[in-house]
């Protein structure tokens, strides 16, 4: 697992700003064509990962997120069955992905935060999917945190 900074993390989100509003500008499906790539990148989990405690609550679709820690990082897999909500949780799974747990709770909110609101995710999604988003991220942290109390 890459070590990864959170200023690492924001130069992330910031550039796949810049590409998705790119591509938005161009044409809107662009976007969402380059959103549903990005979720066939997705490392998978096993189906006995897909537990109660990996399941995304509040999304229409079945996201399950699983972690683990790898030298003191957080690693992410996941799985959506809906292709836009596949390609968010692939855009967060690649952002935080490498974080101490703690620089997870603690230093991510407003980069996550300034992503959603810069592509204007709740225009340009569903409710149900903008919600989703929300979720997905609130249950990352929340996984963050129960590793960062094991350590």
């Amino acid at each position: 697992m890459e070590a990864k900074t959170l200023d690492d993390m924001k130069a992330f989100l910031e550039d796949a700003t810049d590409e998705l509003l790119t591509l938005r500008e161009m044409d809107n499906l662009e976007m969402y064509r380059m959103i549903t790539d990005k979720g066939k990148e997705l490392e998978g989990i096993s189906d006995d990962e897909r537990t109660d405690a990996n399941f995304v609550y509040g999304c229409i679709s079945n996201v399950y997120i699983a972690d683990s820690v790898e030298d003191g990082r957080m690693h992410y897999r996941g799985v959506s069955d809906a292709h836009v909500v596949r390609g968010l949780l692939a855009y967060m799974v690649d952002a935080l992905n490498g974080l101490t747990p703690e620089d997870v709770v603690t230093g991510t909110r407003g980069a996550v935060e300034k992503f959603a609101e810069d592509i204007d995710l709740k225009a340009t999604l569903t409710p149900n999917r903008a919600n989703a988003f929300g979720n997905i991220y609130q249950l990352m942290v929340e996984k963050a945190a129960a590793r960062a109390s094991k350590a």
